[in-house]
């Protein structure tokens, strides 16, 4: 098993992606952390199942104090040894034009997707430091390397996320820290479901005009899967890729190649 007795900490893994990501490390060896605003009792519940421990730990990614208070936390459970970071919360934004947005709009997802981010990571960053060792991942998505139309505040958060990524790369290399990013495309699951509702709404179309759109945009020509996603940041998590660092990998089906 690739992340035998090794210690994780995830973001956003009360439902949907996180849950598998949290769930695959638990079957691989790894015991986990979680941090959620959430209810992640079942994703707890998955990771027992898998005969490893696992603690939750409540915190709005957005809050320093909370964020601190958890990593803290996190860091008692795994008496100091993280050796993972996977910083996956996230929200999917508002949906309206650049000219009309609200500015709370915009500041509500950038707060979340990149300033989260960035806090989840800047608190977890001395444990690594301090051991010279670690690895940190983070879920950015398809549109951090494209434009979406009524989609701005989410999509210049996940651009941002890139930029960080790479910054955190060049920033932690002297402390064999890795860091690495995963770009999917549309994930089958309730999520994207309530995505293309809402797209659909200020488009004018129907879900099922918004999926034959999207997934034909793909030459797989269909949606990728929470474990096809998840495979790809485990990958990047493993020492499978330990030259890798600063990185990104699109899993979209082939929607985006470059």
């Amino acid at each position: 098993m690739r992340f035998q007795n090794k210690n994780v900490i995830i973001t956003g893994a009360a439902a949907g992606l996180g849950r598998t990501i949290a769930t695959s490390f638990a079957r691989e060896g790894a015991d986990v952390a979680v941090i959620d605003f959430g209810d992640a009792s079942q994703t707890r519940s998955a990771i027992l199942a898998e005969g490893r421990r696992c603690e939750i730990f409540k915190a709005d990614v957005r809050d320093k104090d909370q964020v601190t208070a958890a990593v803290a936390g996190a860091a008692d459970f795994f008496d100091s040894r993280v050796d993972v970071l996977i910083s996956n919360a996230g929200f999917n934004g508002h949906y309206s034009l650049i000219k009309d947005m609200p500015l709370d709009h915009w500041r509500e997802t950038l707060d979340i997707n990149l300033t989260g981010t960035m806090l989840v990571t800047q608190a977890v960053i001395p444990l690594m430091i301090a051991r010279k060792e670690g690895v940190i991942g983070i879920t950015a998505s398809n549109v951090a390397r494209r434009g979406l139309p009524y989609r701005g505040d989410y999509v210049c958060s996940k651009w941002a996320i890139l930029g960080l990524n790479q910054t955190l790369a060049l920033e932690l290399a002297q402390y064999n820290i890795r860091v690495n990013a995963v770009c999917p495309g549309p994930i089958e699951g309730d999520r994207i479901e309530d995505v293309m509702a809402k797209q659909g709404a200020v488009e004018g179309k129907s879900v099922a005009q918004m999926r034959k759109e999207w997934e034909s945009a793909a030459p797989m020509n269909r949606f990728v899967t929470p474990e096809e996603v998840t495979s790809a940041l485990m990958f990047l998590m493993s020492d499978g890729a330990s030259g890798m660092t600063g990185q990104a990998l699109n899993v979209t089906g082939g929607f985006l190649m470059t």
